[in-house]
């Protein structure tokens, strides 16, 4: 039988993971910051550059922004699976020697990139069979509202729908809170690439952990909207006062990419604030979600569970 998660405690040490044991997670981060950081100085001129063409809608110009995109992807990607790796020994306790002299991409690392590209292969695979699924629930409903047709019957089939798709929408955020929760204590704890063992971890504990994430997601999406409201103010809500005709929706989505333009030169102006600014909600961040993974991890996960260290 899993144990169930304790929602409060976990909350709250995984707050205080966060802010009290910030100079370790500092340690056990720094090393994929750095190579972020010089990655993002010196190529920060062909970014801006792609992004560009990217806004100017021209597929040419798009097709040759997108290899640069997919290579910034792809080192944010294995860059952030080893800052999360890191974080997630960190709070299990199972790093050994000093913070600041671990190697970034040991075996953690690479287990938890293969878990991440495991589950979004997964979820790509349920999306397509949910959404095969909904296809063909609804041309059966087509059929029936033709068939029976009628006032009563046209609204029966309208409600299912309706059902229908929040049911689908539950459906998926509750395979992948459950699939992709225990990920990264699997991955490093247990030294294993497996959804079904997070998913087993998980059982009987989903709205606990819905409510551990609720507890994290709000609080960071206010500092996240604070922080856009801040430099960039209303200006990225497109005109809802008048018709949007195509003529103003153009004239606003030039004056965006003008605004996005002049937001990231100022970034590239002012690098010495925004670069440890973003390190500091970084830190936070991390070890906030690895925390509650972490933590809820060691309350359900039964003590002969192997934590070996890699």
């Amino acid at each position: 039988m899993t144990n169930k998660i304790p929602v409060g405690a976990t909350i709250a040490r995984a707050y205080s993971f966060a802010f009290t044991n910030i100079v370790n997670n500092l340690g056990a981060i720094w090393m994929q910051a750095l190579i972020l950081w010089i990655c993002s100085y010196f190529f920060f001129a062909p970014y801006r550059g792609a992004a560009a063409q990217l806004a100017t809608g021209n597929p040419q110009m798009i097709a040759r922004a997108f290899p640069f995109f997919l290579a910034a992807f792809v080192l944010m990607f294995v860059l952030v699976a080893g800052q999360i790796a890191a974080v997630t020994k960190e709070a299990l306790g199972l790093r050994t020697g000093n913070a600041f002299l671990q190697f970034p991409f040991g075996g953690p690392m690479w287990r938890l990139l293969a878990s991440y590209v495991l589950f979004v292969l997964a979820m790509i695979a349920i999306y397509i069979v949910i959404l095969v699924a909904t296809l063909i629930g609804g041309v059966v409903l087509g059929l029936l509202a033709r068939v029976l047709a009628g006032p009563i019957i046209t609204a029966i089939v309208a409600l299912c729908a309706v059902l229908g798709l929040i049911a689908v929408f539950c459906a998926i955020i509750y395979i992948a809170v459950r699939l992709s929760f225990f990920l990264a204590p699997v991955a490093v704890a247990e030294r294993h690439i497996s959804l079904i063992r997070g998913w087993m971890l998980t059982k009987g504990n989903f709205w606990r952990i819905f409510v551990v994430i609720l507890s994290i997601v709000i609080p960071l999406l206010f500092v996240e909207f604070t922080y856009i409201y801040a430099i960039y103010g209303g200006s990225l809500i497109p005109p809802l006062g008048s018709p949007i005709t195509p003529q103003n929706l153009a004239q606003w989505q030039q004056h965006e990419q003008q605004l996005m333009l002049a937001a990231t030169a100022r970034m590239q102006h002012y690098w010495y604030l925004y670069y440890p600014l973003g390190l500091l909600f970084a830190l936070i961040f991390y070890a906030l979600f690895a925390g509650v993974s972490a933590f809820a991890y060691r309350a359900v996960v039964v003590p002969e569970t192997p934590e070996a260290t890699a």
